[in-house]
């Protein structure tokens, strides 16, 4: 009895918490494909009279969503490609070699990589781009990002890498395979689950980056999609739909990408934590 009503609580605290999360999403969905006047006499959550895709055609081709969304993608694909490759190298050391001060390197690697954030060392990372010569260019954004993000992921590949047998490296080993084909053929199709976790929040996370797009690339046209939506509200901070339109662009790529890997990145990260 008591166990039925300890499920039912979970349930009705789980029902509790998803329409939290959904409500203003559907308020987002909803709101860009109505009208001003619409919102305002019906309220929020109501269903368009009439679907109206007028504010996401003017976002696209009036307002630059189309540059903007063309730039996040240039900063969000070599971001992840780059910093997943290291972290699965940096992994594959961790997890199934012995060296001198592997301990320490474990921390350094991972922990303290994590734990410094891009404010604390914004000032810095401008003067070292600046003396580059990277300010102004995708790579300001795309470099930092990269060494940041391949710290996360380099923690959860090798922590999933950790539960693994040992015999499956030893035994690819005696077979004749390098440590390189152990790897990519043994080792990286069984992390899959790590990797996809690595990979959805490392696009996560560059994608809705606001802070080094905005002290790294101070030319309007290289603005991603975050620095552009804060444009285009203080433009249409009255025009609702219209602003719905232009976080609906910006927000719907990370939340198809969440849906489409969500048995995946559980999965590693369960996974990962209890290694």
């Amino acid at each position: 009895m008591l166990r039925n009503i300890y499920r039912a609580f979970l349930y009705l605290l789980f029902a509790i918490i998803s329409l939290v999360v959904l409500v203003p999403l559907l308020v987002m969905v909803l709101g860009a494909f109505r009208a001003p006047f619409d919102i305002v006499t019906r309220g929020a959550i109501a269903l368009p009279t009439v679907w109206n895709f007028d504010n996401i055609v003017a976002a696209f081709v009036q307002y630059d969503f189309g540059k903007y969304l063309v730039n996040t993608v240039i900063v969000t694909v070599p971001t992840v490609v780059v910093s997943l490759f290291l972290a699965i190298l940096c992994s594959f050391a961790l997890a199934t070699m012995d060296f001198v001060f592997k301990r320490i390197i474990t921390v350094i690697v991972t922990v303290v990589g994590i734990m410094i954030s891009e404010e604390f060392i914004m000032i810095p990372l401008f003067s070292l781009m600046k003396n580059f010569g990277l300010i102004d260019r995708f790579a300001a954004v795309i470099l930092p990002q990269v060494a940041m993000s391949a710290a996360f992921s380099t923690l959860v590949i090798r922590s999933f890498l950790m539960n693994l047998p040992r015999e499956l490296v030893d035994a690819g080993l005696e077979d004749g395979a390098s440590s390189w084909q152990v790897l990519w053929l043994v080792l990286v199709p069984i992390a899959t689950p790590a990797i996809a976790t690595s990979a959805t929040l490392t696009a996560t996370w560059t994608w809705n980056d606001y802070m080094l797009p905005l002290v790294m690339l101070p030319t309007l046209t290289k603005a991603t999609l975050p620095l552009g939506l804060t444009l285009f509200q203080g433009q249409h901070l009255m025009n609702i739909p219209m602003t719905m339109a232009g976080v609906l662009i910006t927000a719907l790529p990370m939340l198809l990408l969440y849906v489409v890997f969500q048995r995946h990145i559980v999965r590693g990260l369960v996974q990962g934590v209890t290694g």
